[in-house]
Formats: structure tokens, sequence, C-alpha cells
């Protein structure tokens, strides 16, 4: 069983007891009824709010605030770790029960204290509720995360026969995997996409009897130059699957010189009168911006893989950034608003390794850190900014992307929650909406 005091005291530093805490909300329910009494009667009601923090009961006074918490039994042994958009009705809707459920179970009976952490956005609940399982539950805690693992292409340009394939680990040099992708099905649509976009073979068992296979259709149509039949070397389709590649995983450089290169056989197919090859060409190039700005957008080479991530903090008007890497992420100290622009130099430094390591960086597979990431920076509703660390990236449009998502970014609500309730061996992943307080068999 985990220890309460260590390391859990740092990923969930405030504390509270359920005896105090039941005492505290009975207090708060007798204030309500009597408020609502007053009312009916058309007395002149307490103005005083029974929200506020009691004087009496001060250190386990539990904000109405989004948080990630964990209920302990007295033996230190962790119930429960969950996020949830409001603490104190989440605890209120586990210890009280006003209407006994015999497939219920009674927290009030078995919980002794309950730690938490406030948090201000969807992003940091996940993060800080993912290190919490892990350190309550390192052998199952991939069972409890709301969210499924990620997808990366790869492939590998040496390879006798290369082709792209669709993986949740990451692949070893000299393979190139490029990612994360939230689901196989996005994975499996980019990688036609980039078959139409760089002419690559289609049929792959055709492929490996190069160069006495029998080219298909595909030939005839002009979309794949069949190095199956010898009509082009396998080097030079090795070469143009490389290409395809650097592409994909968003090689410095790459991606606008391939533009600017079609664009130039474009020109010159219409000077010399060939417009179906240039209407062809004006085709690919429309595809390739368009998935340089949907699917490609957050796809990078995960040898690489570097983020500033920007989420709302606990208050209003205050920013929380995270740093993330290959293998690393590290949540670093809330700025203001107005101090935003002024932190990108500090963050930059951090993220390209020019500045030393936070000293509370966490390291962890970096499948499961690109999972959690995209999870987030795919959701349409999320509103934190999701900036690539590359080195063509300077700090100056870095900053001009932060000024424009402080511009139209409003602060907003911890919507999504994870929930994890261990009951004797078994774990189950539940929904801890106050709205649908998660019931689980004794």
């Amino acid at each position: 069983m985990a220890d309460v005091n260590d390391p859990i005291t740092a990923l969930l530093p405030d504390c509270a007891t359920v005896a105090r805490l039941l005492k505290s909300m009975s207090a708060e329910h007798t204030a309500t009824s009597t408020m609502e009494t007053k009312e009916a009667s058309g007395e002149e009601p307490n103005l005083i709010s029974v929200h506020r923090r009691p004087d009496s009961d001060g250190d386990d006074f539990i904000p109405a605030k989004p948080a990630v918490y964990a209920c302990f039994a007295a033996d230190g042994s962790p119930i429960i770790a969950a996020t949830t958009a409001n603490l104190r009705r989440a605890l209120q809707n586990r210890l009280v029960q006003t209407v006994p459920k015999p497939v219920r179970l009674n927290y009030a009976e078995i919980t002794e204290t309950i730690r938490y952490r406030r948090v201000g956005s969807a992003f940091a609940a996940s993060w800080w509720y993912y290190q919490t399982v892990r350190v309550l539950f390192p052998e199952r805690y991939s069972a409890m995360l709301a969210w499924k693992a990620a997808c990366f292409l790869t492939v590998n340009p040496e390879a006798d026969f290369p082709r792209w394939k669709i993986s949740s680990v990451l692949a070893s040099a000299p393979a190139i995997t490029a990612g994360p992708l939230p689901t196989s099905r996005s994975a499996a649509t980019l990688v036609h996409d980039l078959e139409e976009l760089f002419d690559l073979c289609r049929y792959y068992a055709i492929l490996c009897k190069s160069p006495r296979g029998q080219a298909c259709t595909y030939k005839e149509l002009g979309q794949c130059p069949a190095p199956c039949d010898g009509s082009i070397s396998m080097a030079e389709y090795r070469r143009q699957i490389s290409i395809a590649a650097d592409f994909a995983a968003d090689t410095p450089g790459v991606r606008r010189q391939w533009m600017l290169n079609q664009e130039h056989l474009m020109r010159t197919a219409a000077t010399a009168m060939d417009f179906h090859q240039a209407a062809r060409l004006k085709r690919k190039l429309d595809h390739a911006d368009r998935l340089c700005h949907g699917e490609l957008a957050a796809v990078h080479n995960m040898e690489y893989w570097k983020y500033l991530i920007l989420q709302r903090g606990k208050t209003r008007h205050w920013v929380a950034p995270f740093i993330s890497g290959a293998g690393w992420l590290a949540a670093l100290p809330e700025v203001k608003d107005r101090a935003a622009a002024a932190a990108v130099d500090s963050w930059m430094a951090v993220g390209s390794g020019k500045a030393p390591e936070p000293a509370d960086v966490v390291r962890a597979p970096l499948e499961e850190l690109a999972a959690l990431v995209s999870y987030h920076q795919y959701r349409v509703h999320d509103g934190g900014l999701y900036i690539p660390i590359t080195d063509d990236k300077t700090a100056e449009t870095v900053r001009r992307s932060v000024q424009d998502w402080l511009a139209v970014h409003t602060d907003g609500e911890v919507l999504e929650v994870n929930s994890s309730v261990v009951t004797g061996t078994s774990v189950s992943t539940t929904d801890d909406s106050p709205s649908n307080p998660a019931e689980v068999p004794p």
C-alpha cells in the first residue's frame, strides 16, 4: 500500500480529515436549511454565505473548485483517486448518503483522510491525476486513465521494401516515428493521404515482388511510379518515401521546400501548356496545405518531440505553463497574464535545453506523455495553447502566439473527470461528475 506522507504530499499538498469534513458539511446543511426556512416565512435571512471558510474548521475547508483528490483509509491505503469540477460537491456525494444504497460503498466509514490539489484546467487535472495514480497504483495505473494510447506512424526508408506502419510504440533508429495521433483511424487516414500525396505504393504484397511484380491500376492513372515492375528502382523509391517521412515528421524546412518545388513544377507545366499536369500538381499543393494545417499540424518527429503548453491557472488572469520533452514533463510556476509574454524566453530556454531542468521535472515513458498531450490537444473544447519547440521556432514567434491566445482566450472549466476506485483487488474507472456520482459495488 502507498504511504500518504511521501511523495503523495508533494502531489496533493492539501489535506482534510473526514470527521471534521462531515461536521463542517452538517453545519453547512443546517445553515442552508435555516436560510430557506426564513425566506419561506418572510423573515430577513442571514446574508453571510454558507460557503465561507469556517473559522473553527479552517484547515478542513474544501473549496468548490476543480481539483484532483484521493481518499485514504486509516492505515494509509488508497481508496480512490479522481478529478472533479467541484471538489466540495464531489466529496458531499461520496461521503454523505441521504438514502442508503446497498450497491454503493460507504466512503464515510472507510475513509480517514483526503488529500487534494486545486487545478485550473482539464490538462492540469489530467497531469496531476496521472502522476497520482502512477504513485498509488504503479502496476495498474494505465487502466485508470481516461485517454487511450496514442498512435504513431513509423517507416524505415532503408528497409528492403519500406512501408508505413501504425503502432502504439516508438520505433528504433533508423526508422522514423511521426506522431502522436489520437486514434488508429486518424493514423490510417493520414497514411492514405501521404500515399496519395507522394504517389507511394498502395499494395505492399506487390511491392515485395519488385522488380518482377505486376503493376496495378495506380500506374496507369499516373499516381504510382511502379517500383514493383521495375519502372523505377527500389533505391529511387526509398528516396521518395524518405522525403515523405521527413514531410510527415516535420523535419525543419522539408515541408516548405517540398511545397516550393511542387509550385515550381506546376508553373513549368503551365508554361509548357501541359494543363493536365499543372492541374494535378495544383490539387497536390492544395491537399498538402490542408494536411499541414489539419492532420499534420500536431505531428512531429518523436525523437525531437518538445512542447510548450499554456493553460489557465487556478485563479483568473493567471497562466499555468508546462514544458514537455522526449520522456519528461514539468509544470512551471504560474505567471500573471501580463507577464506571460516576458516569460517566453525563459520557457523556451528550458524547452530547448539551454537552461537547467526544473527541479520538479517528472520523467515518464514518452508514449504515455504523448498520449496525454495529444488527448487534450485534439479535443475541440480544450482552451490551451500547444506550441512545438523546434530549431526554427523563435522566441518572438512564440511570443506573438501567446499574445494572440491571451487576447481571445477566456477562463474555462475542468469539464472531463477521471476516477479510479479500488475495491479489494479490482480497479474500475468511473465518472465522478457531481451530477452523476460514482457507485461501485462493494
